[in-house]
């Protein structure tokens, strides 16, 4: 799966090769929203879809955030019977998309020194994802700011790596949201538009 935007829309670009018939207890699937930064439940953006048939199929979804600003996650889920989540188990790194498209960061915290490295250390407190130390690249003079306390927000694309999430990060700018927990309030586009006009 990979994300895409489309204006303000998200575009989740599926694509299934299903080999064998799935677990008796597997009714379908989903795709959940996770938001960073905001501590707001996890949502599902799809009702419970049928299990692909045999062979490949591809699919194209589109999703509209809920939640202005902030970056997001999603994740496929296979679904069983009774509706709770479970997971798919060969793909579980390719079934994570980041709508890094959005205007929010992917990644609010601090450089840290870590073994003699650079690494950023979200505020995972406040919902942003926590990040592996083993992966990642960040913009030029992040080294210069290891040890500051200067709070950052970093923009990037989020992958699921064999030690966890890491970033790829194109962009840095000092961050203008606290690292402490932010309430989970839903805010249109439009009027996060006219608060920073």
């Amino acid at each position: 799966m990979t994300a895409s935007c489309v204006g303000e829309d998200v575009v989740l670009s599926i694509d299934f090769t299903v080999s064998q018939a799935p677990p008796a207890p597997f009714v379908g699937w989903v795709v959940e929203r996770q938001v960073h930064g905001i501590c707001a439940q996890d949502a599902w953006v799809t009702e419970v879809m049928p299990w692909p048939d045999l062979g490949s199929t591809h699919l194209d979804l589109t999703v509209t955030p809920d939640i202005a600003f902030f970056d997001a996650i999603y994740r496929i889920w296979a679904v069983v019977a009774g509706g709770n989540e479970t997971f798919i188990y060969r793909p579980h790194r390719h079934n994570f998309a980041n709508a890094e498209c959005l205007p929010g960061p992917s990644v609010v915290g601090y450089f840290v020194d870590y073994a003699g490295s650079v690494f950023f250390e979200s505020c995972n407190e406040n919902c942003w994802p926590g990040l592996s130390p083993f992966d990642g690249t960040y913009p030029a003079g992040a080294e210069a700011l290891v040890g500051t306390g200067q709070l950052m927000m970093l923009n990037g694309e989020l992958f699921m790596g064999m030690e966890g999430t890491y970033i790829q990060s194109t962009a840095m700018a000092e961050s203008s949201l606290p690292c402490e927990p932010v309430a989970a309030v839903e805010t249109s586009w439009g009027a996060l538009k006219a608060r920073y006009r």
